[in-house]
Parts: structure tokens; C-alpha cells; sequence
């Protein structure tokens, strides 16, 4: 089942990461000034951390999907089990997001402080591609609910 509903996932995230491409090729043949030349490898970049974070998050997700109710535990021990699984999707979700956020910020300052002249444009584009594989992010594990 896992297998199923990731590759599904990655279907989806190319398909979306080959639109923001097309959008990225007009928007740097009308306006090349607002978007930075590296654009392409952050999509990339985001790709790649969005397959691997996702991965990690359905896991428990999965987990939660395939649960079984034990005819010898109350309906309160199966509750809790079920709480259990919903705290560490949860606590995962919020981890990688933290870890995913803290790595973005440590990029930004290293490009910033590596390329002064691209900077700017750079930070905004990545803001952008960040807002943009989030939203796609959440609201795929919400269609997983």
C-alpha cells in the first residue's frame, strides 16, 4: 500500500514540478529580471526534498490506514493505539518541517552570502518555490486523511 500511494505522490510532484518548469522557461523569456539563472536547480532541490520528506511522513500515514482493530483490546486500548499513531505522524510531520526549514534557512544565508549580486532575486524566487511545494505538500497529505 505504501508503494502505491508514494509512487502516486511522485507522479503528482512531477507532474507539478513540470508546470512550475513551463511557468519558470515564460516567466524568464518575459521577465528575466525577477527570476534568478539557478531557478531550475532549486526546483530540482525541491523536488528531491519533497520525495524524500513525503516518503517519511506517508510511513506513518500508511501506518494509521492499515490499522487493525484487536477484538481482545477495549475500545479504549484501541484508541490509545490509534492516538499513539497519530501523535508520532504528527511528531514527525512537525519535525521534518522544522529540520526541512532550518536546512532552507542555512542555504539561503550560504547562497546570500556566496553570490551577492543574485541574492535578492534568489531569496525571492526561493520563497516562491517554498510556498508553492508546501501548499502542494499539505494539501496532498490532507487527501491522504
Amino acid at each position: 500500500m505504501l508503494k502505491k500511494i508514494y509512487y502516486k505522490y511522485l507522479q503528482s510532484l512531477l507532474i507539478f514540478s513540470i508546470i512550475i518548469t513551463i511557468i519558470y522557461i515564460a516567466l524568464r523569456y518575459f521577465v528575466s529580471t525577477v527570476v534568478s539563472l539557478n531557478l531550475p536547480f532549486l526546483i530540482f532541490f525541491f523536488v528531491f526534498v519533497t520525495a524524500i520528506t513525503h516518503y517519511i511522513v506517508t510511513r506513518t500515514r500508511v501506518e494509521r490506514m492499515e490499522y487493525k482493530p484487536n477484538p481482545e483490546l477495549s475500545k479504549e486500548e484501541q484508541s490509545k493505539e490509534i492516538a499513539a499513531i497519530e501523535r508520532k505522524f504528527i511528531t514527525r510531520y512537525m519535525l521534518i518541517t522544522t529540520v526541512k526549514l532550518l536546512t532552507f534557512i542555512v542555504l539561503l544565508t550560504l547562497y546570500a552570502y556566496l553570490n551577492k549580486t543574485d541574492a535578492i532575486c534568489f531569496a525571492l524566487n526561493f520563497m516562491v518555490i517554498y510556498f508553492l511545494y508546501s501548499i502542494f505538500e499539505v494539501v496532498y497529505i490532507k487527501k491522504l486523511h
